[in-house]
């Protein structure tokens, strides 16, 4: 009898878990759809980085050391990083010949980037495009995921028999992770878009220990204030007093550096204001897009329409930059006179 009270308590026990379990794992998942519309812009910008990643290493005006630069520095930690690590995988396209996916072919993202400086042709103009951008409802798995399709046109030739690419259908996966109150977005994998592709559920890659080491060293050092109060010596007094007579004079150089930055701010200031209104119908475009690409029930079609968030953000955005622009433009006055 006693057997089988334990076994019934152990059941409940566990079934107790479980329930448990499904409403924290429930609650972890749940997005709300400014979340979602903020997530699903950013993987858009993330994918038009990657086209101006490879038109900036395809420039032939760049050193050897610029596009090793900018293209360690777009999968390892620091400001231009749009790969989550140095394990992201991507299906290999720089040969004309591979137009869709097959074994062999995945390719990790240092060695994809080398191949592409190596092997497609260089010029002064911009070559690559990526047209056709829908981007996917988000979805959640271990962590929030979306998709992006996009045809892409390598205008320029292989190098290695001067073959002409023609137009390929890719598919970029990227994970959204919170930080503080804004979501940040990273490409995991782009590979030729197919029916599999397009239902398979994104895995994040691996980094190497190298990658793990800088992503540490990331955290903020604060460094220890000497207890010795400065003294200044009469040298230092006399060189001070010459720096600021030197600040004070009309300074031409000084006026002409505030109104261009005066005029880019302006520029991009309206560049955000039209950014914000266009967003909101781009987004309502993809979802019919979208649905049309998709047919497969078993695919992403849990799809609904996102707000207008974002567009309203980057209209506030616009406006504020251009009003700071006003101010330099008003200092560079000061300064000229």
């Amino acid at each position: 009898m006693k057997t089988g009270m334990n076994s019934i308590k152990w059941r409940v026990a566990f079934l107790t878990l479980g329930i448990a379990g499904a409403a924290l794992q429930a609650d972890a998942q749940a997005l709300t759809r400014r979340d979602a519309d903020e997530i699903r812009v950013l993987a858009r910008e993330r994918v038009k980085g990657l086209n101006d990643l490879l038109n900036a290493i395809a420039n032939e005006d760049l050193s050897n050391y610029e596009r090793r630069y900018l293209m360690m520095n777009s999968y390892m930690p620091s400001n231009d990083q749009i790969f989550i690590n140095d394990g992201v995988i991507v299906e290999d396209d720089v040969d004309p010949k591979h137009k869709s996916g097959a074994p062999g072919l995945d390719t990790p993202i240092e060695k994809y980037l080398s191949n592409f400086d190596l092997f497609y042709t260089k010029s002064e103009t911009n070559t690559i495009e990526f047209t056709s951008l829908v981007v996917s409802d988000v979805k959640v798995d271990k962590y929030p995921f979306v998709k992006v399709f996009y045809t892409q046109q390598f205008k320029g030739k292989s190098n290695k028999d001067n073959t002409p690419y023609t137009p390929i259908a890719r598919v970029a996966e990227l994970r959204a992770d919170k930080s503080g109150n804004d979501w940040i977005v990273f490409l995991t994998r782009i590979a030729f878009n197919s029916a599999e592709s397009a239902k398979s559920v994104p895995v994040t890659p691996k980094p190497s220990a190298t990658y793990d080491s800088l992503q540490r060293k990331k955290e903020p050092v604060v460094s220890r204030a000497s207890d010795k109060p400065p003294v200044a010596k009469p040298e230092d007094a006399k060189e001070g007093e010459r720096v600021f007579k030197e600040l004070n004079k009309p300074n031409a150089e000084a006026a002409a550096n505030a109104r261009k930055w005066g005029a880019i701010k302006l520029g991009a200031g309206v560049a955000a204001l039209a950014f914000g209104a266009v967003t909101y119908s781009m987004l309502n475009k993809d979802y019919k897009e979208y649905k049309k690409l998709i047919d497969n029930p078993e695919g992403l079609t849990s799809y609904a329409k996102p707000g207008i968030y974002v567009s309203v953000g980057a209209a506030a955005v616009g406006l504020g930059v251009s009003l700071t622009s006003l101010f330099d433009f008003k200092r560079a006055k000061q300064l000229s006179q």
